[in-house]
């Protein structure tokens, strides 16, 4: 089975930049630990300075559905309950 890919995009509310940066740290730090991952990057839009996107590289549907289940993954949802304005998820995969 090929790599499956997603593609995350999160845009921060201002006022808790900081409190969703921290998080997101946290929460790459701990994903690239885990066997699963193959990559776990966060970027920032060049043009919208609140808009972050987390491209992740998995080895198996299995190695996300443990990721999304982890304890790590678990308090990065809760740290930023209320302090996004939008979360766009896509799963991917290669086809060419």
């Amino acid at each position: 089975m090929k790599e499956l890919k997603i593609v995350a995009t999160i845009i921060l509310k201002p006022e808790y930049k900081d409190e969703v940066l921290k998080a997101l740290h946290n929460v790459v730090d701990a994903t690239r630990k885990e066997e699963g991952n193959v990559s776990y990057d966060l970027h920032q839009s060049t043009s919208e300075s609140l808009s972050y996107t987390i491209l992740e590289v998995w080895k198996s549907e299995e190695a996300i559905a443990i990721h999304n289940a982890s304890t790590h993954f678990d308090e990065f949802k809760k740290a930023i309950d209320g302090k996004i304005s939008d979360l766009q998820i896509a799963i991917i995969k290669q086809v060419y």
